[in-house]
């Protein structure tokens, strides 16, 4: 019986040595955390000529890179436009108010002669809508008679109107073509082609 007693007084002191239940509630509590900061990431600039990974990508310094940005707009509408390989921009001197013209409108060939110093001095909306309105006469024999990109005087341009334009230029919303008659005029009247 002593040997009980002892084992029982062993049990409760080695028992209670190993921590009260105070000890255990305090190993159980979870410590609340500061959920961490999610930050947004910035919202994306408004896209607009300067930003817009097409027109981005030209250069009044280089003439030829509206001929790229005008194929690669053209794409988006699935027009291929990669067949046509001699297309011709050159600097020349305009008749004071155009910027620049398309002297291949109503023949096989691309020809566009844009005068260099209205052309730097424009605006990049400026100078996009005169190439595509140009691109538009001579590829596509396009007239001014179904206004939007093809109207013949550039007006503010607003990014988005602009990207209305092209739209309904490439899915002929507005796209009027040039008389036979007007054709006859345009050959009379545009410069030899220089190729």
């Amino acid at each position: 019986m002593k040997k009980f007693i002892v084992f029982c007084v062993s049990a409760i002191i080695f028992g209670c040595s190993k921590g009260s239940d105070s000890d255990v509630e305090t190993q159980n509590i979870v410590t609340p955390t500061t959920p961490p900061v999610v930050v947004p990431p910035p919202a994306p600039p408004e896209p607009d000529f300067d930003n817009d990974s097409i027109y981005s990508s030209t250069s009044y310094n280089d003439l030829y890179t509206y001929w790229i940005a005008f194929q690669k707009t053209a794409s988006l509408f699935d027009v291929d436009l990669s067949y046509i390989e001699d297309v011709v921009i050159q600097s020349g001197t305009r008749n004071g108010t155009t910027m620049a013209s398309a002297e291949g409108s109503c023949h096989d060939y691309i020809y566009i002669v844009v005068d260099e110093s209205r052309f730097r001095n424009a605006e990049t909306a400026e100078r996009i809508f005169t190439m595509y309105h140009e691109f538009g006469h001579d590829i596509f024999n396009a007239s001014h008679a179904g206004g939007g990109l093809m109207a013949p005087n550039v007006r503010e341009l607003d990014y988005k109107l602009f990207q209305t334009e092209v739209s309904d230029f490439f899915n002929k919303v507005d796209f009027v073509e040039w008389t036979d008659e007007e054709c006859e005029q345009i050959r009379e009247i545009t410069e030899p082609y220089p190729g």
